[in-house]
């Protein structure tokens, strides 16, 4: 947002009305909390449902992977197995695609081989096995995307292991 722009939401529920305005995060806490005081039952299900927030992923994920300029996804970390690979790069489509980089959020098979370095039989395989378990779900002949399952899955599992490996540089010293 450049500087002096403002985003401005007006809401009416009945005879009420709120306006906020400010930057993106000013805004999206006064809009919660006024529907958390509008509707109180909101905030007790607001802590079960699971609501993808892609600008924070975009910041928690920076270091494991990168969206190109023509939305081609870039592995960045090596050494991961070809489960999390192939998780994280379809996250990463997913993300590209919300953000208009792509045009879709599915990958093909060749398109992930690719990105993840591995080999297209490598990739199959692990596909096959990922939508068994429905972290992923094909979405035509040889092209897959990730499940809400598989996204909520994996970012637990890459916030954990960052955590992790902070911790262990923290204790390095």
């Amino acid at each position: 947002m450049s500087e002096g722009s403002k985003l401005k939401v007006v809401i009416e529920w009945g005879s009420m009305k709120h306006v906020a305005e400010g930057d993106a995060d000013t805004v999206l806490k006064e809009v919660t909390a006024f529907i958390a005081k509008v509707f109180p039952a909101f905030e007790p299900l607001s802590k079960i449902l699971f609501t993808p927030d892609y600008m924070a992923m975009l910041t928690d994920l920076s270091s494991l992977v990168n969206i190109g300029p023509n939305g081609e996804i870039i592995l960045v970390r090596s050494g991961l197995s070809a489960d999390q690979a192939i998780g994280l790069t379809l996250l990463g489509s997913q993300i590209a695609s919300k953000i208009g980089k792509k045009q879709s959020d599915d990958m093909s098979v060749e398109e992930l081989a690719s990105s993840i370095r591995k080999t297209s039989k490598t990739v199959r395989n692990t596909v096959v096995e990922m939508c068994k378990a429905s972290l992923v779900e094909r979405t035509g002949r040889g092209t897959y995307r990730i499940t809400t399952i598989g996204m909520k899955e994996l970012l637990d599992d890459m916030k954990a292991m960052l955590e992790s490996e902070k911790n262990q540089q923290g204790g390095s010293y």
